[in-house]
């Protein structure tokens, strides 16, 4: 299953502000992985950012950064997440039922996090 642009559209209005660069890592990062990635969130314009369940006013996503990943059981967070890390990806949030990255260099590097 290969990612396309469209996957990442703002589920709000369908405008699509994601940057090549983090793009091709999630390209990167799904070919590492060998499995599906259902992208929840991507792109998100500033009305669906707020309007978004815990997301922050200073979310990566409406810089067009940032991807939340469908994520359901162990195996495949494993994956998902050795592939992230791989493809480059410095900041990563884990939720039950998905996973966050981020390439916000307006951000500190190296964390990951819990929701």
């Amino acid at each position: 299953m290969t990612l396309v642009m469209r996957e990442f559209d703002c589920k709000c209005c369908g405008e699509n502000k994601m940057t090549s660069q983090a793009f091709e890592h999630f390209v990167t990062a799904r070919q590492i992985a060998k499995v599906p990635f259902y992208i929840n969130s991507g792109y998100r314009c500033l009305k669906h950012n707020a309007e978004t369940e815990g997301s922050s006013p200073t979310s990566s996503h409406p810089k067009g950064l940032a991807a939340d990943i469908r994520c359901l059981d162990s195996w495949n967070r494993w994956k998902i997440l050795f592939a992230l890390k791989e493809a480059g990806f410095l900041r990563i949030g884990i939720r039950k039922d998905f996973i966050h990255a981020d390439l916000d260099e307006e951000k500190q590097p190296g964390v990951l996090w819990l929701y």
